[in-house]
């Protein structure tokens, strides 16, 4: 594998693609993953797929999909020059407070703050809490008038975080949920170009994740695939975190076992993990996964689905963090298991 992930996942990570507005992400990705299509196109929702054709007629087709939009921020109100909020997805407003950002409007990209009360003017009870977003605002520093000129209600707002390395190829920044998902898509077509694969692998990014699953309600039943892997992010282990739903950045990616999930498609990709002596870890879903696997086993007469996640620290802030090692681990798994799959391997999903 020769793609330099942490220079893709920084490059990507100055493109927002905030739900329902992708397009211009699309665009960056669909440069990506062009060398690596047979054909690729958006469809009329906007999600982006990239077909990888297989070497047998009758083989399956494998649907390879990661949601390319990501969380931010809108203009819901200006008074007196201070710019109000509201989300799109879920935002940790618990760390907004002093973080940059980058307000999208007509005329260009205006940076701004996000500030709060201080501490000296609240009263006890708001000391002891976190400021919900509702309470905060965006200070440009502008003249009110200039505000009112150039700032609407409506203009989308994205995190002015750059992205930073830390030891143990650890990388932190915006937008990881779900960019290194993506980044393990890439790896694993241009690992497929290299060696002839059996199966038809259709890569779909998909949008409006963090919202409504739409693109991967529509991708799949457009797709109709014999069976699908999601990839997403999942927790990593942070202090105060549940043990059984946390997973050590670094130590390889997991692999979701639920309701959600097919049970015969979950030990087929473990199996090849453990011939291939890399870690893959047992994560838990007793019921909805809160992902896009949920749309795509729902859709049309039900898809057997996977769900591969890379564990991923402070999710839904400014500065999600990822192992890069992670990355590469689900990359070569997928990657040996679409090369495992053959014309006489549906029959063994049967329940």
């Amino acid at each position: 594998m020769s793609l330099d992930v942490q220079n893709l996942l920084t490059t990507w990570s100055q493109t927002p693609s905030w739900s329902g507005f992708e397009f211009a992400f699309a665009q960056k990705l669909s440069e990506s993953w062009q060398a690596f299509a047979d054909r690729s196109f958006l469809d009329r929702l906007g999600s982006l797929w990239v077909e990888q054709k297989g070497t047998v007629p009758n083989a399956p087709n494998i649907m390879l999909t990661a949601h390319m939009d990501a969380i931010g921020m809108m203009v819901r109100d200006i008074q007196d020059g201070f710019i109000l909020l509201e989300q799109i997805g879920g935002i940790d407003a618990r760390i907004l407070p002093g973080s940059l950002v980058n307000i999208h409007t007509g005329s260009g990209i205006r940076l701004g703050v996000v500030a709060t009360k201080p501490p000296h003017l609240q009263t006890g009870g708001e000391r002891e809490q976190f400021s919900p977003l509702a309470s905060l605002c965006v200070d440009c520093g502008l003249d009110p008038a200039v505000v009112e000129e150039t700032i609407q209600i409506g203009d989308l707002i994205s995190f002015a975080q750059k992205p930073f390395s830390l030891p143990r190829e650890q990388l932190v920044c915006p937008a990881l949920d779900n960019r290194a998902s993506l980044a393990v898509i890439s790896l694993v077509l241009e690992t497929l170009r290299e060696y002839p694969h059996r199966a038809n692998v259709m890569a779909v990014a998909t949008v409006q994740e963090e919202e409504t699953f739409a693109g991967a309600f529509t991708s799949s039943f457009a797709t109709r695939p014999h069976l699908a892997i999601v990839i997403d992010v999942g927790w990593a282990k942070q202090p105060g975190l549940p043990d059984w739903q946390t997973f050590e950045s670094g130590a390889g990616p997991t692999l979701g076992w639920g309701a959600n999930l097919h049970p015969i498609l979950f030990q087929k990709i473990m199996k090849v993990a453990k011939n291939l002596e890399l870690p893959l870890h047992k994560e838990f879903f007793p019921n909805h996964s809160g992902t896009d696997a949920f749309a795509i086993q729902t859709s049309g007469e039900g898809i057997p689905t996977a769900l591969i996640s890379i564990p991923l620290k402070n999710m839904h802030t400014p500065i999600e963090m990822v192992s890069i090692k992670d990355i590469r681990r689900a990359a070569r798994i997928i990657s040996e298991f679409i090369l495992s799959v053959d014309e006489h391997f549906l029959p063994q999903l049967a329940l």
